[in-house]
């Protein structure tokens, strides 16, 4: 109501003032015909006697005390002038004039009531005008509204969608790449399985002539004659010493470690033989790299 008021209130001031201007005149009419109206007859009407024309009376004079009384005159009657005529038909003539003008007046009266009233209506008018024109244009705006949300729900709809779409082939290019790579991998690694197949095949087949060739014998030979060398005999040691050796060693003869398994002595002599082994690096090495072998097993058997 408030908003409406702010909107409004130049013509609701205008529609005032014009109310207020109605009233004066209608006012002012009243108290004209008030005036204009013939004053009340009174049933009693007097006379008024102008004193001029009323003759002097003797005055009487004093009497003398020695003459006899004498009784003045009576004194006329005054003069009493006739009532005038009533115009009957002025009477009338004025009584219709009253009419009539009381007849304008109200007319007047309605056709103001009636220029009011037209007023009222097409203020009321242009009122539901502009109240109907704010509805539509808050209706168009909210349909304007609604198409750009739908406008905006479907570009970020296509834009999700073209992004889903780039990434999908990005996904698939990385994958492709990957499995690019991974067959060069494979296919290299395969070449490099070939490869080490080959040289062990080469390796072995040396291996199998060089010891066909006896190569191996010699070898095994040798790193038992070095660590019989370097082996200090224990007291509890008997003829006829038999015990299998196993070393670990780098391509280079550095022993890492040396173990003795099966043996027909005691744990002395194990234990003198491991000392052997270790006091004996670095082995020597073989007379074909194709015969070496990081875990050597060779058979301890001094002479008696």
């Amino acid at each position: 109501m408030s908003a409406y008021l702010k909107q409004n209130w130049h013509h609701l001031f205008g529609a005032l003032l014009l109310h207020v201007l109605f009233a004066g005149i209608f006012g002012l009419t009243m108290v004209k015909f008030a005036s204009d109206a013939p004053p009340p007859s009174l049933a009693i009407q007097g006379v008024l006697i102008d004193s001029s024309q009323v003759p002097d009376l003797p005055r009487t004079p004093k009497p003398a005390p020695a003459k006899p009384e004498v009784k003045p005159e009576p004194e006329p009657a005054p003069e009493v002038k006739p009532e005038p005529q009533v115009d009957v038909e002025a009477q009338a003539a004025e009584e219709r004039k009253k009419e009539e003008e009381a007849k304008r007046q109200k007319e007047q009266q309605e056709e103001q009531e009636r220029q009011v009233q037209l007023k009222r209506e097409e203020e009321q008018k242009q009122i539901q005008e502009r109240e109907e024109a704010e509805r539509k244009r808050v209706a168009d705006a909210q349909a304007q509204a609604e198409r750009e949300k739908e406008e905006a729900k479907a570009k970020a709809e296509a834009a999700a969608k073209a992004k889903a779409e780039n990434e999908r082939k990005r996904v698939a290019e990385i994958e492709k790449k990957q499995k690019a790579e991974a067959d060069r991998r494979e296919a290299q690694s395969r070449a490099a399985r070939e490869e080490e197949l080959r040289r062990q095949l080469a390796e072995e087949e040396g291996r199998t002539n060089a010891v066909n060739s006896g190569l191996l014998n010699q070898y095994v030979a040798m790193i038992e004659q070095r660590v019989v060398r370097n082996w200090n005999r224990p007291a509890s040691a008997r003829p006829g010493l038999e015990c299998e050796v196993r070393v670990a060693q780098t391509p280079s003869g550095t022993v890492l470690s040396a173990q003795v398994t099966q043996c027909n002595g005691d744990a002395a002599v194990k234990q003198s033989i491991e000392a052997a082994v270790l006091r004996s690096s670095p082995l020597p090495p073989p007379p074909d790299p194709s015969l070496f072998e990081r875990n050597l097993v060779f058979i301890f058997k001094p002479a008696d």
